[in-house]
């Protein structure tokens, strides 16, 4: 099967044709998406967490769905928020190799469109708060893609010229981190405070839990979990602030609300039992996080199992809002289907990358890995191959649903569903690696 092409179904998406859907069809919605940094899957209590109280999404969870199968489409920040911003994984874009520097001269394509370019076409409001990620500012600022209104930083906190914008205006060069998620949520409630008579699209994206890890001195000590679970109960409350807006501004049922992470944890966080965390190809690298409320037309307490990756939030808000996209390639399908009640994914395979490689993809039933690291260990794996008896075939048919995760290798049991997978990768990787932006990795074993 081909990566997806950009055709979609005509009722729907047109703004002209909002006529002739049904009189229950809601009017097109505000869109919020939020993103956190480094959150685990296993980070919050909607997904099992009891010593991080994260009340606020939980209902948010309570009152639409819970995705236990959701994936972000890369295992760092930059490549996943390019994945996120144009629904296209990161490689199309230029991207995928490596996380950009603070002075990195690669930046997200001014070809590329965004999130708020889509949402503009369609008359909305845009604003993106938080770490941005996609380019050195304020050469390739949010304002360059789309956003009208810019608050926030440039990067990672733990890289240099950690600086806050107030659009693109450079307004604090020496941070006290502590005060950023409160600072981020006051921008976004008053946002929402001052577009609420007109649709718009917001884009918050914190800062943490990403290391160094900060938080104000109300949410500092209370947690459980240490500075990390402090971190992320603020998060927390900023998302109960945002929802406190929509509801004093009466247009909650009709916002599209999406929670979510760029990838798994770091070095401390939950990722609920799953196999290894950020940086690597194994679940807890890249499933997350991913919530939706919507309350005019997503049911609550909805739980849905069918795969789904962040490059899905494109096509999704595409559909929602009338305004059909410009990219010719689309590697994202629409959520909506999951949101009017079916639980079937989209997507035949979901590709995973080490840097610009493809290291493993994911059936609805089979997941299979070639490469788990995202750098440093290849020396390593090049010395074992020498050793007596060891298969060079370094790949792993795992049970994507099975009670025992990623720990065992099934592929002498499965031996046609390992051809299948194997030939997948070795088409997928055809097509792609003709895309890429720096010279070719070491070649994995096939």
């Amino acid at each position: 099967m081909e990566l997806v092409k950009a055709s979609y179904i005509a009722i729907g998406l047109l703004a002209g044709a909002a006529g002739a859907q049904a009189a229950t069809e809601p009017p097109r919605p505000n869109v919020i998406v939020i993103v956190a940094d480094d959150l685990g899957f296993g980070d919050l209590g909607a997904y099992g967490q009891t010593r991080i109280r994260t009340p606020n999404i939980d209902r948010l969870a309570a009152n639409g769905l819970r995705a236990t199968q959701a994936y972000t489409s890369a295992n760092v920040c930059s490549s996943s928020r390019a994945g996120l911003m144009t629904g296209r994984y990161a490689i199309r874009t230029g991207l995928a190799w490596k996380v950009l520097s603070a002075h990195d001269t690669r930046a997200l394509p001014d070809s590329e469109e965004t999130l708020a370019e889509l949402a503009k076409r369609g008359g909305y409001a845009t604003m993106y708060i938080g770490k941005w990620h996609l380019g050195t500012l304020p050469d390739h600022s949010p304002l360059a893609h789309g956003f009208d209104h810019f608050f926030g930083v440039p990067h990672s906190n733990d890289m240099p010229e950690f600086t806050l914008y107030d659009d693109a205006k450079r307004i604090e060069e020496t941070l006290d981190q502590r005060t950023l998620t409160t600072r981020y949520t006051q921008k976004a409630v008053e946002f929402v405070s001052r577009e609420s008579a007109h649709p718009f699209l917001l884009v918050v994206a914190h800062t943490f839990p990403h290391i160094p890890l900060y938080a104000s001195e109300r949410f500092l000590g209370k947690s459980a979990a240490g500075r990390y679970g402090d971190t992320v109960e603020e998060l927390d409350w900023s998302t109960g602030e945002i929802m406190r807006a929509l509801r004093n501004a009466k247009i909650s049922r009709n916002t599209l609300v999406i929670f979510t992470s760029d990838n798994g944890p770091f070095f401390e966080g939950s990722t609920a039992g799953l196999k290894g965390g950020k940086g690597n190809s194994w679940e807890g690298g890249y499933r997350v996080p991913f919530i939706a409320s919507w309350p005019a037309v997503i049911k609550k307490h909805r739980t849905v199992r069918s795969m789904t990756m962040n490059i899905d939030v494109l096509p999704t808000i595409a559909e929602a809002i009338g305004v059909q996209p410009h990219a010719e390639v689309l590697d994202g399908r629409s959520l909506m289907p999951l949101f009017r009640g079916a639980d079937k994914s989209a997507h035949e395979y979901l590709y995973f990358f080490n840097n610009e490689t493809v290291v493993g993809l994911r059936s609805p039933e089979w997941k299979l890995v070639t490469h788990a690291y995202y750098t440093g260990s290849l020396g390593a794996f090049e010395k074992f191959d020498q050793l007596p008896g060891f298969q060079s075939s370094y790949e792993l048919l795992l049970d994507a649903n099975g009670i025992d995760g990623e720990a065992y290798n099934m592929a002498d049991r499965y031996p046609q569903i390992m051809t299948s997978l194997r030939r997948e990768l070795h088409r997928v990787r055809a097509q792609l690696y003709p895309l890429r932006t720096h010279a070719p990795e070491p070649t994995y074993p096939e």
